[in-house]
């Protein structure tokens, strides 16, 4: 009975000693929660919903308007973001017909960002606290004089394109790593080209792939949307007040043959038509004599 007995003891005692250990799972960094260490900074569905659109300006040549925007940190509880930093730029003018980098070589001083001068915008903030919403915006500058700054024509109405950059810091796994993020407007064609090539992608795993997106090769943690602005030249009125012009003369004169064709309903209307159309007949002769040179 002596073996049994010790046996099932130190099956006891075996059980008591690696209950408390919980064995398989790994321990946390101090002041880390478990969710930071799995959470994934560069998620797709989270970094395109960094960045809310309010507000887009359509602009003539000359006016200026608001581009509002909200900044989520889409981030859950434990998830703060440090030292923020994001960065827009004007950087490409296109029409229906041509498409035109706004960089160095870009004479125009026009358009600008009103609260910098330039066309360039940047906002920082020391954290952003997991889940905050931050209403921002920037009031985009144009000028009416061609001169000063291209838009196009009635026929090819213009667009200008912004880019965008974002640096933080974010904690994973104990560890303050730095991520970058940016917008189409950052990378080469040539570049993007080869992000997105299947030789690139294949196999190619998160974090250094998302989907169809080599970011390895982009040298980014995440990929924003560009941003952009209309500039339309206003079209005239004239011509939609001629068509309203010739559309109630089309409808007297229609009214008017109506009236010839049924006589005595309205006998008013038909007398001062009867008197317009003798003047008429007498005005043609005159006309004709005087192209004859005859008096």
């Amino acid at each position: 009975m002596r073996a049994p007995a010790t046996a099932a003891a130190l099956l006891l005692v075996f059980v008591l000693l690696s209950s408390p250990a919980r064995a398989g799972v790994a321990p946390t960094a101090i002041g880390s929660p478990p969710e930071a260490a799995a959470e994934d900074f560069g998620a797709v569905g989270r970094v395109n919903h960094l960045i809310n659109v309010t507000s887009t300006p359509q602009l003539e040549p000359g006016q200026s308007g608001d581009f509002v925007f909200g900044f989520n940190s889409t981030y859950p509880a434990g998830m703060t973001m440090f030292n923020v930093s994001l960065n827009i730029s004007i950087y490409r003018y296109a029409t229906i017909e041509s498409s035109v980098p706004v960089d160095a070589n870009w004479s125009y001083p026009y358009p600008r960002i009103a609260q910098t001068g330039t066309r360039e915008w940047q906002w920082t903030n020391a954290s952003v606290a997991p889940g905050s919403v931050r209403q921002l915006s920037f009031t985009i500058v144009t000028s009416a004089d061609t001169n000063l700054m291209p838009s196009g024509s009635v026929f090819s109405q213009a667009s200008y394109f912004l880019r965008m950059e974002l640096t933080f810091d974010g904690n994973v796994s104990g560890n303050l790593t730095h991520f970058r993020m940016a917008s189409l407007g950052f990378f080469s064609a040539a570049t993007w080209a080869l992000a997105t090539n299947e030789s690139s992608i294949t196999p190619c795993n998160p974090p250094w792939c998302r989907g169809n997106l080599n970011l390895t090769i982009l040298n980014v943690d995440g990929v924003l949307p560009d941003l952009s602005f209309g500039v339309k030249q206003p079209i005239p009125q004239w011509p939609f007040y001629l068509l309203i012009a010739l559309a109630v003369v089309f409808v007297v004169l229609a009214f008017l043959f109506w009236v010839e064709e049924n006589p005595g309903t309205y006998p008013r209307v038909e007398t001062w038509w009867a008197r317009q159309r003798v003047r008429i007949a007498r005005v043609r002769p005159r006309r004709r004599r005087k192209e004859k040179g005859s008096p």
